[in-house]
């Protein structure tokens, strides 16, 4: 294990190696741990139920898009003195679709407060929701919009390279984060999902919960870099 992380960086993010190991290895565990749910048959059903709708999967998927959209909306302006402004503007734009996002996670609260959707709207979404991602013609092509994440996920590493966007670049300690999304994301779009596919459609919850916590540790980590690296 001393070796998976020995050429990560590690004194850029001021993390323990206990830590950084932790980050690296959770997203193949988490998705380990939950294709054995839905694999075995005595914990089937609490697989599947775990990946519903307003599901522990789905809620934590959320809070991590609310969360990381403030915490990068704070952090890009607190810290924009310390940053060129290109950079300043791509991690405020980040953060603030991560909050658009997350508030569609939720159907912007109707799902909590339970009101109607209007009328109008509900006649063009394919759920009825007040939503924008399951509008008719948007609907059922969100594989698409992971897959495009996943792969600026692994992009966004390479980039760390050049010293011009390190601040921006994606630490590599989020490789399989990005990698187990890419390419689901990839299998999703090659087989063009459809809706008897249900095994598969679920199991987007997962992968939406994975980029939700990619996200998160992406501001986060880049904001311990950003500051150590100018407050001290």
């Amino acid at each position: 294990m001393k070796n998976i992380t020995s050429n990560l960086n590690l004194t850029d993010y001021k993390l323990s190696k206990k830590t950084a190991h932790i980050i690296f290895v959770s997203p193949i565990i988490i998705t380990f741990i939950v294709g054995l749910l839905l694999i075995l048959k005595p914990t089937k059903s609490f697989g599947f139920w775990l990946l519903d709708e307003n599901a522990p999967i789905e809620m934590l998927t959320f809070v991590s898009l609310i969360i990381g959209g403030i915490f990068g909306s704070w952090f890009s302006l607190k810290y924009s003195k310390y940053m060129e402004k290109y950079i300043t503007v791509f991690y405020l734009f980040f953060s603030i679709c991560l909050i658009l996002i997350a508030m569609e996670e939720i159907a912007w609260g109707q799902w909590f407060f339970h009101f109607d959707t209007p009328e109008k709207w509900a006649k063009i979404n394919k759920q009825g929701e007040t939503t924008i991602h399951n509008i008719k013609g948007i609907h059922g092509h969100n594989e698409n919009l992971r897959l495009l994440f996943g792969l600026g996920g692994l992009i966004g590493i390479f980039v760390g390279n050049y010293k011009k966007l390190k601040k921006i670049s994606v630490p590599k300690l989020l490789f399989f984060w990005f990698l187990i999304i890419f390419f689901h994301s990839l299998l999703d779009v090659l087989t063009s999902m459809d809706n008897n596919n249900q095994p598969m459609q679920r199991i987007s919850e997962l992968i939406e919960m994975l980029i939700g916590g990619s996200a998160l540790l992406y501001l986060w980590l880049n904001y311990k870099m950003i500051k150590s690296h100018h407050l001290y």
